[in-house]
Order: structure tokens, then sequence, then C-alpha cells
């Protein structure tokens, strides 16, 4: 019974992620309600929901972002256990649970609304992060993939954590700066292409080289 919950293949725990992933964006738009006001009061009710919508727009693209980062992932994770089943379903709890704070933070937009939101998708960064860490010392991802690669690959996915730790300390002291500290994970995700990209000629000259 035990040894039935691994080996080859992630069809099953892809086709469960995505379907959630499906339902988690779906859900978020349902945080919207249509303002029960006269045609005349409709503009400043619908400026009243800028910060839902600002919580929504960023929870869409976290979760987007987490599809194709999952997607991605589990190309190179080639077989699995019960412990990665598990990791996986911590992973997806994550993710289920953020619409609650995206709502949260879309009606109240404080400083403990932001860290309570921020701590969900510090979750969801550490946690698939532990998927592929835990999948790569198991030998469970594809042969092509060295452990150097793999070690980047790890370090690569806490890079949004940090930054969402990072923003929790912004909003203590500005909590409208903090709703731009995520813009940070664009530049910090090309410098980490470019170390990757500069690392691989340097590894492909040395073993030229020899």
């Amino acid at each position: 019974m035990i040894d039935s919950l691994g080996g080859e293949g992630t069809d099953r725990m892809e086709g469960l992620s995505d379907g959630l992933f499906a339902i988690v964006l779906t859900l978020l738009v349902l945080q919207f309600e249509v303002p029960d006001v006269s045609a005349g009061e409709l503009p400043g009710a619908l400026a009243d929901q800028e910060t839902l919508l600002f919580s929504y727009l960023l929870s869409y693209l976290v979760v987007g972002v987490y599809w194709i980062v999952h997607h991605n992932l589990f190309r190179n994770i080639v077989d699995h256990d019960r412990t990665l089943l598990w990791l996986n379903l911590l992973f997806l709890l994550s993710i289920s649970f953020l619409p609650y704070p995206t709502e949260i933070m879309g009606l109240y937009g404080t400083q403990f609304a932001w860290a309570m939101y921020a701590t969900n998708i510090i979750l969801v960064g550490t946690l698939l992060t532990l998927v592929w860490s835990y999948a790569a010392r198991s030998g469970f991802i594809a042969d092509d993939i060295d452990e150097w690669t793999a070690r980047l690959v790890t370090i690569r996915g806490l890079i949004a954590p940090a930054v969402f730790v990072f923003s929790i300390g912004v909003a203590l002291v500005e909590l409208w700066v903090a709703f731009f500290v995520p813009l940070l994970i664009a530049p910090l995700q090309w410098l980490w292409v470019r170390y990757y990209r500069t690392g691989q000629a340097a590894r492909a000259t040395n073993l030229n080289g020899d």
C-alpha cells in the first residue's frame, strides 16, 4: 500500500494542481459585488473598490505566475513518493487560501491586512521551492538537471518570498510603498537569469578546456 503512493510520472499530481489553480483564479473575482447605488453615485462607488481591484490583479498575477512555475518545475520532476505528494498538497493548500487574504486586503487595506496577504504569498513561494528542493535531493528530477542547476533553481524560488518578507517591513513604515515592493521581483529575476547564463557559459568553457 505504501509503495503504491510512489513511482514514475507525476500526471495525477499535475492534473489535480491544474484543476485547483483554475478554481482559485475563478474564486478571486467573486470578491467583487456590483454596488447598489444610483447611477450618479456609481463612479464614486467603483473608485472605493480601488484597493480591491489592486489586490485582485496582484493575486491573479501571482497565481498565474506560480501556475507557470509549477508547470515548468514538473516538466523536470519525473518521479514521486508519498512525501512529495504531501508537499505538493501543502503547496496547493497555500494557493487555495489566497482568495481570503486577497479579499481582506481589498476591503481593509491596512498594515495587518498586507502582512496577512504577504505571508500567504511567502508560504506559496516557500512551499513550491520546498517541493522542488525535495524532488532534487531525492533524485526525482530529470537526469539532464545537474546539482548546480537544481541549486540555482531553488535559490530562484526564494526570490519572491524574500521580497514579500521585505514588503512587510516596508509596510510598517509606509503602507503604500509596500504595494510597489513586489516590482523588485522582476529585476531580481533578471539578475538571476543573467547569473545562470554566465555560469552556464563558464561551465561549458571549462568542460571544453578539459
